[in-house]
């Protein structure tokens, strides 16, 4: 038996797990910047079952820890895929036969804008950024939201100004889109943050992003 028809086999093993013990899911594939779990996305319904990231079914999921190994017939779904039940959404972030596939689990929407430049250098009467100048990177994804990574200081300018905690976020890589620093995220609850560092791993986005604090 070779590599390929291993890992087939692998996937439909999982399959015949995640039916006896998962819970049905649609499945979407983003194909743009926006609406990645809209109906129309919509390509498929499998069973899932999810287990801890060691394969472990013996005690609940631990706290702020969004990664799942997730077993269900991956020979249709690609990274980047999003899963959609009654555990919540989550998204494909690894398929590596024969190990099992790593999903991640997601708690927030978030958009995505990059700030307009001056129209004028030096000649604007206004030059913070402008939301309505902005343009629209990604829209309406769903990402996980955890805190850790970079901190700042709040602007005030105060000797006592305290530090503000980093959040680190997770999402899938989009074609076509490139992210930077000093890019816009928002979430649905409207909390925005900057981003202070991007970096692609394997299809998935792993952003610094730090709250705006006025």
């Amino acid at each position: 038996m070779d590599g390929v028809r291993l890992a087939d086999r692998l996937a439909y093993g999982a399959g015949c797990v995640a039916r006896r013990i998962g819970f049905v899911h649609d499945a979407f594939r983003p194909d743009g910047p926006a609406g990645p779990i809209d109906p129309g996305r919509r390509f498929l319904k499998l069973s899932v079952a999810f287990v801890l990231p060691g394969g472990s079914v013996g005690a609940p999921s631990s706290f702020a820890v969004p990664y799942r190994q997730a077993w269900a017939d991956w020979s249709y779904l690609a990274v980047g895929d999003y899963l959609s039940g009654p555990e919540g959404i989550s998204f494909v972030a690894a398929i590596e036969p024969p190990k099992p596939m790593l999903v991640v689990m997601t708690n927030a929407v978030v958009w995505l804008e990059r700030p307009a430049a001056p129209v004028l250098a030096g000649v604007n009467p206004y030059g913070a950024v402008l939301p309505s100048t902005n343009s629209v990177l990604l829209a309406g994804f769903p990402a996980s939201l955890l805190a850790g990574g970079l901190e700042d200081r709040t602007r005030v300018g105060l000797a006592d100004d305290t530090k503000v905690k980093g959040v680190t976020v997770l999402l899938p890589v989009v074609d076509g889109v490139k992210l930077h620093q000093a890019d816009i995220l928002t979430t649905e609850t409207c909390d925005r943050f900057v981003v202070a560092g991007v970096e692609s791993v394997a299809g998935i986005w792993r952003l610094s992003v730090v709250p705006v604090v006025s």
